[in-house]
């Protein structure tokens, strides 16, 4: 009897010395990563930004009005002019990306023209766009497919084309109603 328990005390030691080395080279694997390199100091944590949001916003500079051309939306049934307005381009990937977004005001005489790459289904939201905007979907003949009319400001929400769109147009919220600017009529531009 007195030798099994020696055996067995003689095996616990050696189990429990087995389950201690293997916490230890457990440990020296993963403390190490926990720790800052030798000679550099811990991060610190980046401190919150006091400013309101609205006082953050107030910081981004308006981008100004560049008048790159003319646009003139026409009667889809008579084929005479609606409203002339002036207007920017955006023909690139960062200036379709910018739109109007940060802009504060812009008159009903201007708006924004999208130049895509090819003619597909598109799709706009209103993010940093901090007024309403009447978006206008146009297909590749220039005929208004849809309009979302005066979408919401700072808005994730997606406004989707109805159909295959190659342009987009732009302008102040609530100037489609104003000027009878319907699906069907079309656009022309220099």
């Amino acid at each position: 009897m007195a030798k099994s328990k020696k055996r067995k005390a003689k095996r616990n030691w050696r189990q429990t010395l087995i389950v201690v080395l293997m916490i230890a080279a457990i440990a020296s694997m993963i403390i190490p990563g926990l720790l800052p390199p030798p000679g550099r100091k811990p991060a610190r944590k980046a401190k919150r930004n006091p400013q309101p949001q609205a006082q953050q916003r107030e910081s981004i500079p308006e981008p100004p009005f560049t008048k790159e051309g003319e646009l003139t939306f026409v009667d889809g049934k008579t084929g005479k002019p609606i409203r002339k307005i002036d207007i920017e381009k955006a023909e690139t990937d960062q200036e379709r990306q910018q739109g109007l977004m940060y802009r504060r005001s812009m008159t009903d005489s201007q708006g924004m023209l999208f130049i895509m790459e090819k003619s597909a289904p598109q799709s706009f939201w209103m993010r940093n766009t901090y007024m309403p905007l009447d978006i206008i979907f146009v297909d590749e003949n220039n005929v208004i497919l849809n309009i979302h009319q005066n979408a919401r400001p700072r808005s994730d929400t997606p406004l989707p084309s109805q159909g295959n769109a190659k342009y987009v147009v732009e302008v102040i919220g609530g100037f489609t109603q104003a000027y009878g600017v319907k699906p069907g009529d079309k656009i022309e531009w220099k």
